[in-house]
């Protein structure tokens, strides 16, 4: 049995709130704690020479599943301007140890029409066994984040 798996999500957001997402989680994503703090308390870049920049990798501290204190090192793979695209590797933290071999988390923000796009999210990860839960709190919580975005960049208070 194969446990290499594929999830998916997405989230409408309106046209200005999709740049502002990309923008954010590529070059800035040490501001996603003022839009989105109820999950993303922080983001360091931990190794590299700026955000945004293949190969960088990044310290996350977040709160998921109602636990604050969570903490993940992603590396960044690619960033494709074009596509509004972001692919970044877990290599380490809470959320892999002991429960995958292999996680990659991609972004995409597209267009939907003149007033909205579209923020995807794609996970790739490889379950260490059968009865890891699939990472789908994960999946709300990165959603909820960028309909956070998406009010923060509009001036609507939470």
């Amino acid at each position: 049995m194969s446990l290499k798996r594929k999830l998916e999500g997405e989230v409408e957001v309106r046209e200005g709130a999709g740049d502002a997402f990309h923008d954010m989680y590529k070059s800035r994503p040490h501001h996603i704690k003022h839009a989105a703090s109820n999950f993303v308390q922080s983001c360091d870049l931990h190794h590299g020479q700026d955000f945004g920049v293949p190969g960088s990798i990044l310290s996350w501290n977040f709160t998921l599943d109602g636990k604050s204190g969570r903490t993940v090192k992603t590396e960044i793979e690619e960033i494709d301007e074009q596509k509004r695209l972001v692919r970044q590797k877990i290599t380490e933290g809470d959320l892999i140890d002991g429960q995958y071999k292999s996680f990659i988390c991609t972004c995409h923000v597209e267009p939907k029409d003149n007033e909205t796009c579209i923020v995807k999210w794609i996970f790739e990860y490889e379950k260490v066994h059968p009865d890891i839960p699939e990472p789908t709190s994960l999946m709300d919580a990165l959603l909820n984040a960028a309909k956070d975005i998406d009010d923060h960049h509009h001036g609507i208070k939470k």
